[in-house]
């Protein structure tokens, strides 16, 4: 009996210093976010948005976005709605991976989106935007250096 106390007392600390050493084997998922206001005083309306970016190591997951377009003009506001609902199902349709919403309310419109890259077609979406091949690894996986490079190019803010 204390031959089997001793084998368990020893396999159990090996156990745990296995599983301090390997993190469970399995990297955490960090979080990037950034930001981007934009007002344009010629077309009458404004912009915020926020990029939450999903990655482990330096492949992106997933990204989630809020975009809220506010304007006193609902021409306007009829135009965002119609040109983000189009934009991501012709996105989806053709690459997969993308889950969104877009609400109208007085004075405004939010499109939430979730495009989840372990989902999207990248392969093919880099054969028809040879541009996204400036944000991917050797493996077609989008970097998070490489995203967040892109979204300040759009003049958003990360942290």
């Amino acid at each position: 009996m204390k031959k089997v106390k001793k084998i368990l007392g020893i396999v159990s600390c090996l156990l745990f210093v296995i599983f301090l050493v390997s993190g469970c084997g399995t990297e955490e998922e960090k979080t990037l976010s950034c930001a981007l206001y934009r007002k344009d005083v010629v077309s009458n309306y404004e912009l915020n948005s926020t990029y939450e970016i999903y990655y482990t190591g330096d492949v992106v997951n997933r990204v989630e976005t809020v975009e809220v377009v506010s304007s006193s003009d609902e021409s306007i506001i009829d135009l965002f709605e119609t040109t983000l609902n189009s934009t991501y199902e012709s996105m989806n349709d053709a690459y997969g991976g993308y889950d969104f919403t877009v609400t109208k309310e007085a004075g405004k419109v939010t499109a939430t989106t979730k495009i989840d890259y372990t989902k999207l077609d990248l392969e093919q979406l880099i054969k028809d935007d040879s541009s996204m091949k400036s944000i991917v690894n050797n493996d077609n996986q989008i970097t998070v250096d490489g995203i967040k490079k892109l979204y300040e190019q759009t003049g958003a803010e990360c942290k």
